[in-house]
């Protein structure tokens, strides 16, 4: 009885299997029209393709973990049948399932057609290999045993060689190995006018934000970015190039679409050029005849050499451990000598004791390839003694602060080369000794408080050699900071009966004043010690003061009382599909700097043109309409917002406010703005019509200039 159940069993499972196949061959037969028209693809089916990635890992760990049950079993003399069946059950369905969304997907296009076929053959031979097992897992007898195992392994070595080549498609030909191999060895790049614009900056902007999508393996738009071959055969658009004119290459249009525009590359979600990557191209498809021409060729400005500072390549230092005799060595004059990192050789040497000598600075010399960092302060060292400093050639950060040395010893500093941060602190140099070592050297920061060089020589040297200058303050060596600002602990701004307002000091002993007008707050205005409770509109000033220090900066925040509720709306242009929800205009939750939290509408070239209702006629005295800018991602401030009133819905709008916006030009943060339109006196009305004036096109000093911007807005509020 039970052998003749287990049968029907087995034949129940293998007769659904047979049922999955043909539907599956059906499906495929159905779809086979459009790898001659992909043109013609639903994109319903399209969409089932990019399920392809997920549903792929199921059968390929399934797998792993039955051969692994498999191989434990026979070991074990414990071999788990049933599991074994319905793990390969399990594999055998979704193999197949990946099967028809990997075709899906493929229909897409832009994939190597030679890497595709081979990916989707052993994937349909990993899927029939699969599909093999679970069968023959359902019979009985020695010789289906002994192919069994055999079977096993070459259904993995299948399925290992399928997905190698979907790493491929995806990710490129080397994707796997990339890291087996050794790091190609990169020219040595000392000078800017040596860099090829192509080779040296354009290609590593291409590698890191497109060739992921634009290989030799995946061809997206039939383009590929990786060859200056590639490049100039174009995609399935025609030429993306036009050296010369960078307005008129599609590659750098394709660049400047707005980001929520679908042809805007990279994608949306992918990671973004920068500002400074956009310069380069464009700067280099203008100024390049050919991919050949290297900067030494090209007209300078100082926008250009700055950039390319990124793009230089020197030699990296090999340095030798330093042994343990020459450490102790060091030590034992005087020095702690500690490692930077550990495990690296690398090191930190500090004179521990009051007055130095000129054999304990000779010492130094057993470390000279070592010492990255020198403390030498409050040492008394003199000129006589500093000659030996110019042999640490890898020395990186000096100090010398409190020492009576004067210009003769940073004559001895001019040969290192390596040299960025300098302590001058307290000593007798000059501004002239100062200037004639960094004609010669590199430094970034050099520190000179107290020292003959006055702060308008240390803005002259600022300027000059573009080094940051530490002149800090004559008197007292230490200077006085203001406190932390106080932060406001209740972030909802908006309320319709009272609101308790939190504040928090972070210092220790400071006491926190605040206003309730939005004037100045002092020490003698009203101290905070418990929540404020505010019942109508109100702006707050706060500012922390502690003895000692100097008093923060006031932090100003507008709290409203919204007093009027809308009760319906309509609204002539709806917000753009991705940044849809007009109702969000008046659930009273401001959004956060980040546009795409689902709190903002965004208008793309459109203005914001809404009625509101309010249900009967009410006085109403300020309406508030709250915006974000962010220049970067083409969002801008309104040009301007006006409301109108009327006692009818479609009829007799009169404009009774309206405020005038003006972007700050270049400014690149992210602002958010409460925009206040003031009502004349006694204002009653039952419809207000608010539109927020959308700029139309980007401003000239914009990248995208001529464009139109977005405009969003999150909440309008009436009180």
């Amino acid at each position: 009885m039970n052998l003749f159940l287990t049968d029907a069993y087995n034949l129940k499972m293998i007769k659904n299997l047979k049922t999955q196949i043909i539907f599956i061959v059906c499906l495929l037969a159905f779809n086979a029209v459009y790898a001659e028209n992909p043109e013609d693809v639903p994109r319903f089916v399209l969409a089932l393709g990019r399920f392809h990635p997920l549903i792929l890992h199921l059968p390929i760990g399934a797998l792993l973990l039955t051969f692994f049950l498999d191989v434990m079993g026979r070991l074990q003399k414990n071999y788990p049948k049933t599991t074994i069946k319905y793990a390969l059950g399990f594999s055998s369905f979704f193999s197949i399932l990946a099967c028809i969304l990997g075709y899906f997907l493929s229909l897409e296009g832009g994939y190597s057609e030679d890497v595709l076929n081979i990916h989707f053959w052993t994937g349909i031979a990993s899927a029939i290999l699969i599909s093999l097992l679970f069968v023959l897992a359902n019979k009985k007898g020695k010789l289906i045993k002994r192919l069994f195992f055999p079977l096993f392994v070459i259904t993995i070595i299948v399925i290992s060689v399928a997905g190698h080549f979907g790493s491929v498609l995806t990710h490129g030909d080397n994707f796997i190995t990339e890291h087996l191999k050794p790091l190609p060895k990169v020219k040595t790049i000392t000078h800017i006018d040596s860099l090829n614009m192509y080779d040296d900056v354009v290609l590593k902007i291409f590698d890191n934000k497109c060739i992921e999508c634009h290989n030799s393996s995946k061809r997206k738009g039939e383009l590929a970015l990786h060859t200056k071959e590639s490049i100039l055969k174009g995609g399935e658009s025609g030429d993306v190039l036009t050296l010369g004119n960078a307005n008129n290459s599609m590659l750098y249009k394709h660049i400047m679409l707005p980001i929520s525009d679908e042809k805007h590359m990279p994608p949306e979600g992918k990671p973004q050029l920068t500002k400074h990557e956009i310069w380069l191209i464009e700067y280099w498809i203008n100024k390049s005849a050919d991919f050949n021409t290297k900067v030494v060729a090209l007209p300078k400005n100082d926008t250009l050499n700055t950039l390319l500072n990124t793009y230089l390549v020197f030699n990296k230092k090999k340095i030798e451990e330093a042994s343990l005799s020459d450490i102790q060595t060091v030590e034992s004059v005087g020095f702690l000598v500690r490692k930077l990192v550990p495990n690296q050789p690398e090191l930190w040497v500090k004179f521990n004791k009051d007055s130095i000598t000129k054999n304990a600075i000779k010492a130094l010399s057993n470390l000279k390839e070592q010492i990255v960092e020198l403390d030498l302060g409050n040492s008394k060292l003199t000129d006589a003694m500093a000659s030996e400093i110019k042999k640490l050639k890898n020395l990186e950060k000096l100090k010398l602060n409190n020492t009576p040395i004067t210009n003769k010893t940073l004559l001895y500093l001019k040969d290192l080369k390596n040299l960025k941060t300098l302590n001058l602190v307290k000593t007798k140099v000059s501004y002239k000794g100062l200037e004639n070592l960094l004609s010669t050297t590199d430094l970034e920061r050099v520190f000179v408080w107290e020292t003959s060089i006055t702060k308008a020589r240390a803005a002259n040297i600022e300027n000059k050699f573009n080094v940051k200058l530490n002149s800090g303050v004559i008197e007292g060596f230490v200077k006085i900071t203001p406190i932390k600002s106080p932060t406001l602990l209740t972030k909802n701004t908006l309320f319709t009966d009272t609101l308790s307002i939190r504040l928090d000091s972070k210092l220790k002993g400071a006491k926190v004043f605040y206003t309730l007008d939005g004037t100045q707050p002092d020490s003698t205005s009203l101290e905070y010690k418990n929540p404020i409770l505010i019942y109508s509109s109100t702006t707050i000033a706060i500012k922390a003061y502690k003895k000692g220090w100097l008093p923060s900066q006031t932090t100003t925040e507008h709290f409203i009382k919204v007093t009027h509720k809308v009760e319906d709306y309509s609204i002539v242009h709806k917000p753009e599909k991705q940044y849809y929800g007009p109702k969000k205009l008046f659930d009273f939750k401001l959004g956060s700097e980040n546009f795409k939290d689902e709190k903002w509408n965004g208008y793309l070239g459109n203005d914001l043109n809404t009625t509101l209702n309010l249900g009967e006629e009410k006085t109403v005295n300020t309406i508030t309409v709250n915006c974000l800018s962010r220049s970067r991602d083409w969002i801008l401030f309104p040009k301007n917002i006006q409301v109108y009133t009327s006692s009818n819905k479609s009829t007799g709008f009169k404009l009774v406010g309206t405020v005038q916006i003006v972007e700050d030009e270049k400014n690149e943060s992210t602002k958010i703005k409460k925009f206040n339109i003031k009502m004349p006196a006694n204002t009653k009305a039952q419809y207000f019509k608010v539109i927020a004036k959308n700029p139309k096109v980007l401003p000239k000093w914009h990248e995208g200039a001529g464009n139109p911007p977005w405009i969003f807005v999150d909440e309008i509020i009436v009180w």
